[in-house]
């Protein structure tokens, strides 16, 4: 997901751990209107990003990629309207129903300082500052206020707020998280 944050959180591409080459911007919701035009629900802090979009990869993995053309595009209030080259009737559109729109690593938007793409954090070792192991870190989700991690050690669930106060450290090479827990922070 194509997401930025700090200290994690790009919301670029759903990918599931490990540094990836693909990230996921969107995902085809529905047909809209009779010309073969798509909803597409954004997965990157940035929907303005598909307006020069020229080409992008559907499947609904990375292991099924295909080549579409964009004809256009329209970012509109809580969703963006796409238009792939060759769909053109609403029955096209719908073969389309829940494919993700992915593009290349290297067309990821640039990341801020302290920031990292959420697919290179999933799978993450997640220990606190004195080295006790926490668990792994399953998803982020990303609110209004600041990011969400989730941790997850068997069938126990820990919330830490991505914030700079709890998260200390970010070691993308050892895949680890260091945190600090806060008062009150406790598994569920």
């Amino acid at each position: 997901m194509e997401k930025r944050g700090s200290p994690g959180g790009t919301r670029e591409g759903r990918n599931r751990g490990g540094v990836t080459s693909w990230f996921s911007i969107g995902r085809i919701t529905r047909p809209l209107g009779i010309r073969g035009a798509v909803r597409v629900l954004p997965e990157t802090d940035s929907p303005e990003r598909f307006l020069g979009l020229e080409r992008a990869f559907l499947g609904r993995d990375e292991s099924e990629l295909r080549e579409a053309e964009i004809a256009w595009a329209k970012v509109r209030e809580r969703d963006v309207v796409v238009k792939f080259v060759g769909v053109d009737s609403p029955e096209q559109a719908e073969e389309l129903r829940e494919l993700r729109i992915w593009v290349p690593r290297e067309e990821a938007l640039p990341l801020e300082e302290d920031s990292y793409y959420i697919p290179d954090l999933l799978g993450m070792e997640v220990v606190t500052e004195e080295g006790e192991f926490l668990g792994t870190l399953e998803d982020v989700w990303t609110l209004p206020a600041n990011d969400v991690y989730v941790v997850r050690r068997g069938r126990r669930e820990l919330l830490l707020p991505a914030t700079a106060e709890v998260v200390r450290e970010v070691d993308l090479e050892a895949r680890r998280i260091v945190v600090r827990l806060l008062e009150g922070l406790e598994w569920s």
